[in-house]
């Protein structure tokens, strides 16, 4: 459990270390307090609530420079921050996201047997009519960081508080889905195995990222 500001200035620590090719690719996994945010794009214009009853919920809320609308962090969700110089990818913004996208749809088809997909014009993942994966990403010389947030079993009642990424859109989390739950240590391991394939990568464990409560 990291707060977001904390984890954005760790991610852009990070993106700068790469781009003067002080490190190499990084994963950071992590879970946020409570948190609304929303980019400078987007502005407050989707936060459907006063700051004041938000901040009556305790839920923080925060500006950020990644790309997209306003979403929710919070307990039960976990997030991927992935660090990656694109310029190994071919600096192709559409590819890269659509491969955050892979990460996540195949492990749900494939180990839960959930019918996870992509919207045309959209990013994030879907099952059935419920989003439960949100894309957002910011891009310094050619160092993305921001990335991808999964649902696992986040209190919903959050995202009514807002308008999810600008859209009329119904927030789910992977275990609606089941009767028995599943951990998200679980689907963790399974999303880090695919990214491992999807980006050709060996995942080699830092410990000073560790120690800050994180890991890649």
């Amino acid at each position: 459990m990291v707060p977001y500001a904390e984890a954005l200035a760790l991610q852009k620590q990070v993106a700068e270390d790469i781009s003067r090719g002080v490190c190499g690719h990084t994963l950071l996994v992590c879970q946020h307090p409570a948190v609304i945010t929303y980019s400078r794009k987007g502005g407050r214009r989707h936060i459907l609530v006063s700051p004041e009853e938000i901040a009556r919920r305790g839920i923080a809320l925060c500006e950020t420079d990644r790309g997209g609308d306003v979403t929710y962090h919070g307990p039960g969700q976990t997030v991927f921050y992935p660090v990656f110089d694109l310029r190994e990818f071919g600096q192709d913004l559409h590819r890269y996201m659509r491969m955050l996208e892979e990460v996540v749809i195949v492990p749900l088809r494939e180990h839960f047997g959930l019918n996870a997909i992509r919207r045309k014009g959209l990013r994030g993942v879907w099952v059935g009519p419920y989003k439960i994966a949100f894309i957002g990403i910011a891009v310094r010389k050619w160092v993305a960081y921001h990335g991808l947030s999964l649902n696992i079993s986040v209190d919903r009642e959050a995202f009514s508080l807002i308008k999810p990424c600008g859209l009329d859109v119904q927030v789910g989390s992977i275990n609606d889905f089941f009767k028995d739950e599943v951990s998200s240590e679980t689907i963790c391991d399974m999303i880090l195995e695919h990214l491992k394939e999807v980006f050709q990568f060996e995942v080699v464990q830092n410990q000073d990222i560790c120690e800050k409560g994180l890991k890649w």
